[in-house]
């Protein structure tokens, strides 16, 4: 190379540079700035979260209502720290565009069937449950409820799972220990209610479930594309599940109930795992579409 061609290829090649570097440079740094933001604005929650766990604020002399007050205030904080992460995820899981929305309905109706199934619904009619709290303590109670779906879905099934699959999702087997793993590290987080006073056999209970209704909702979640549809079945499935604990007595498992839900659970279980087994990588792909385009590659790159 020549003298010339240095001088000529410098001469090309630096207005290119000039031209680019201030606009990258600043979208870079406003990228950073948002980040920092982001990260600063979690450790904040998280440092919330913490105190609130700790020092167990009382929110009034009734234990009932205190117990729902400090569900409600800790979940709501926990939805805070993680809507950001999800609305800049650029996952398209925030509204419903499943490919085949009828086939999405169809898809979430077993995972609603068991919802439904938790609340006492045989006890409530023959009286074998009664409800002895209304008014201010069931609107609570929903909203503790209605909390607790929304967090633990933003969280797991709208941040966590995900970020598991995009990079694991390629075959149908790849898809499927996707969900297996996001679904265990669902059910594992339970095991800190072990610290919490929780039993034994209790919280390995609650592990299971927790695991269960997690790869349900997944797999709802992979064929509706809305995580606010899981986060209304895991609502309504909390709500069921302790309704006569919090607000009522009675028994709740009586021999039918005890039936039903066993034939309900293993149909489920073997519905869902028949639709997750036929779950292919362009099935999913949608969900990605937006997450992939240049300026979230951008980003991931950095």
């Amino acid at each position: 190379m020549t003298d010339k061609d240095s001088v000529d290829g410098r001469a090309t090649e630096g207005p290119d540079k000039e031209s680019r570097t201030p606009d990258e440079a600043g979208q870079n740094s406003l990228k950073k700035d948002r980040r920092r933001l982001l990260l600063i604005f979690l450790i904040v929650c998280g440092v919330i979260l913490a105190l609130l766990e700790i020092l167990e604020p009382v929110y009034t002399d009734d234990e009932v209502m205190n117990r729902m007050l400090r569900t409600l205030v800790t979940r709501t904080v926990g939805i805070a720290a993680f809507l950001p992460l999800l609305f800049s995820s650029g996952y398209d899981i925030l509204g419903y565009t499943g490919r085949r929305p009828l086939y999405g309905i169809l898809v979430a109706l077993p995972a609603l069937a068991v919802a439904v199934n938790n609340l006492p619904i045989i006890g409530l009619a023959t009286g074998g449950v009664k409800i002895l709290r209304g008014g201010t303590y069931l609107f609570v109670y929903v909203l503790e409820s209605l909390s607790i779906g929304l967090f633990e879905e933003i969280a797991f099934r709208g941040v966590l799972y995900p970020a598991v699959l995009e990079n694991r999702r390629s075959s149908t087997r790849q898809i499927f220990w996707s969900t297996v793993i996001s679904s265990a590290l669902f059910g594992g987080i339970h095991l800190f209610n072990l610290f919490l006073g929780g039993g034994i056999g209790g919280v390995l209970l609650q592990v299971g479930y927790s695991f269960l209704i997690g790869g349900m909702c997944s797999i709802v979640l992979l064929h509706t594309r809305s995580v606010w549809i899981c986060a209304f079945i895991h609502a309504l499935f909390d709500f069921g599940g302790s309704l006569t604990e919090t607000l009522g007595e009675g028994r709740i498992w009586d021999p039918v109930t005890v039936v039903l839900t066993a034939v309900l659970g293993a149909a489920v279980l073997g519905i869902m795992l028949a639709l997750l087994l036929k779950t292919r990588p362009d099935d999913v792909a949608g969900i990605f579409e937006r997450a992939g385009e240049p300026e979230s590659h951008s980003v991931d790159n950095e």
